[in-house]
């Protein structure tokens, strides 16, 4: 066989099974594209009650300055209390039942305010493991005039620590409790761009339910669909002729 023929040949069954993939591909797609993710992930159905309040038994098991503290607050829905060290020291956080911050307190029992720009560096260093100093250090909050798009999502207010590094890596730190809540770096931001194509949800960039997913879905099956029936009616002449001849003989 030649060169030619045998390219065209391969070409012709390689079209085939790729194309029975791309079909599965597309119908997946248009799937995806038609169903909310959040019905699909059951939050529709939930009460969104992360945790039940803790009763006054509960409470009372903490420490005498945690009780102190509470008794403080003159609030009924206190969910969580936590101590952790986020890489500031020893730290207790209160938390209500939608996971929302109503006090922190040092391990004495002090009410503290937001991070500092200099431990939200110090944070930084210590979670990044290669070597790398600060380049700089900025606060977001609801005030600001724009959110970065890598932050799209955030908890706010949030500081981001920009690091000098090859790798150009920004680290987004919960200004209220020091909690790390986003690590970007140009793989990250190379893989959000072309999910956004891939969703093509141009600007959020994460909503998979647009009009115009489901619209390129739907062409891509039609086409996959066309490209398997010419590749199918391409060949039923030539079985024709086959079964034509051989009924001659």
């Amino acid at each position: 066989m030649k060169p030619r023929k045998l390219t065209y040949t391969a070409h012709r069954y390689l079209a085939l099974i790729i194309a029975l993939q791309l079909l599965a591909w597309s119908v997946g797609g248009f799937i995806f594209s038609i169903l909310d993710i959040d019905n699909v992930r059951g939050s529709t159905d939930a009460r969104a009650i992360t945790n039940l309040p803790l009763d006054a038994e509960a409470i009372e098991a903490f420490p005498l300055i945690i009780q102190t503290a509470i008794e403080n607050l003159h609030y009924d829905d206190i969910a969580t209390i936590t101590l952790a060290d986020r890489g500031l020291g020893p730290h207790w956080e209160i938390k209500d039942s939608e996971s929302r911050l109503l006090l922190r307190l040092d391990q004495f029992g002090n009410p503290t305010a937001l991070i500092t720009p200099d431990e939200a560096n110090a944070i930084a260093i210590l979670d990044f493991k290669h070597d790398a100093t600060i380049a700089d250090t900025t606060l977001f909050d609801e005030s600001s005039e724009s959110i970065p798009t890598e932050y799209r999502t955030g908890h706010l207010p949030a500081y981001r620590v920009t690091l000098n590094h090859p790798k150009n890596p920004h680290i987004y730190i919960n200004a209220q409790i020091g909690q790390i809540t986003a690590r970007r770096n140009d793989a990250w931001r190379t893989f959000d761009f072309f999910w956004m194509l891939h969703t093509m949800d141009y600007a959020n960039r994460d909503n998979f339910n647009t009009l115009l997913l489901s619209i390129a879905s739907m062409f891509a099956i039609l086409t996959a669909l066309t490209g398997i029936a010419l590749w199918i009616w391409r060949l039923a002449p030539k079985r024709k002729r086959k079964t034509q001849n051989q009924d001659q003989l």
